[in-house]
């Protein structure tokens, strides 16, 4: 869903806005710490229903699932924050000349969240240091965070070395394959 864009993400939380938990985190635009909690509690109520012993004690299961999710929502949450600074870096990278009013409209382009369009533009005059942000980012986000940054650098058709530079970081960091992230953006954007 974070590779496929808006429309896809919609799809997608249209199905899901009647799981019990997912349909009071589901607004009209969903981010990503959203989307990857949502995961998590899939997953989880998957291997219980896979496993019989948690089934004969499906309301221990239930609460303890229903805590783990929860859980996983804050860490998600936090792991937003991180993505939504290194984005910040990769906006400055890409339009160091440029005020925030003139950027903005090409990144809602993109469908990013407005929180995080939020959190992006208050992290531009004074943002963290970006191996800081890396060290904190959770293997779970570094895709998107590449695919996101990637977006972005490829708005205006070319890739200066400021913006390959973060690319690379974050691919060295997460042993992450640029040139697939590459294949897959252009596969999207051609489609």
């Amino acid at each position: 869903m974070a590779l496929g864009g808006g429309r896809a993400v919609k799809a997608g939380l249209t199905v899901v806005r009647n799981i019990p938990f997912a349909g009071a985190l589901i607004g009209a635009s969903a981010n990503a710490s959203i989307l990857y909690a949502l995961g998590y509690a899939a997953q989880r109520f998957y291997q219980a229903k896979q496993d019989p012993a948690i089934v004969e004690t499906s309301a221990e299961a239930l609460e303890e699932m229903r805590h783990k999710s929860e859980t996983y929502l804050q860490v998600a949450m936090a792991q937003q924050a991180l993505v939504d600074q290194i984005l910040a870096h990769m906006v400055l990278a890409t339009y160091p000349e440029q005020t925030w009013d003139t950027i903005l409209p090409t990144l809602e382009s993109l469908n990013i969240d407005p929180n995080s369009l939020e959190t992006i533009a208050a992290h531009l005059h004074s943002p963290q240091p970006l191996g800081a942000l890396l060290q904190q980012l959770n293997q779970d986000f570094a895709v998107l965070t590449l695919s996101r940054c990637y977006a972005i650098a490829q708005l205006d058709g070319t890739i200066t070395a400021a913006e390959s530079a973060i690319l690379e970081a974050l691919g060295e960091k997460f042993d992450l394959d640029l040139a697939a992230i590459k294949a897959i953006a252009s596969k999207h954007t051609t489609h």
